[in-house]
């Protein structure tokens, strides 16, 4: 089951409105989920790379790859909404960014 025309567009409305450069093309492809053939949504910013796996009519997982060889998800194992797929796993890597890039800040104390 292949993702709809409907389903791309949701997606890149995500990816638009995130980053308004506009550059960000939704690819499709194929992942191997449980030993089977799954269509697959992919877009690239910076060192991240995000995927939406379509398991079924309404069934979606998703997932963010960083630097290519480190891979989170958003906890959530499936949607069946492919709007809040797409929101989670942007939040999600989001979040790990911020995390990421505030690591070694140490809080000002006021004197």
């Amino acid at each position: 089951m292949d993702f709809t025309q409907s389903e791309l567009d949701t997606i890149q409305k995500h990816v638009d409105d995130r980053w308004r450069e506009k550059d960000h093309g939704v690819h499709l492809g194929d992942i191997e989920v449980d030993g089977k053939e799954q269509p697959a949504a992919v877009w690239e910013h910076k060192h991240y790379t995000f995927i939406v796996i379509k398991l079924g009519a309404f069934n979606y997982r998703s997932l963010f790859c960083f630097l290519r060889d480190k891979r989170f998800d958003a906890g959530v194992d499936q949607y069946n909404d492919l709007d809040e797929c797409v929101d989670s796993i942007m939040k999600a890597q989001a979040d790990f960014s911020l995390a990421k890039s505030t690591k070694s800040l140490k809080p000002k104390e006021d004197k």
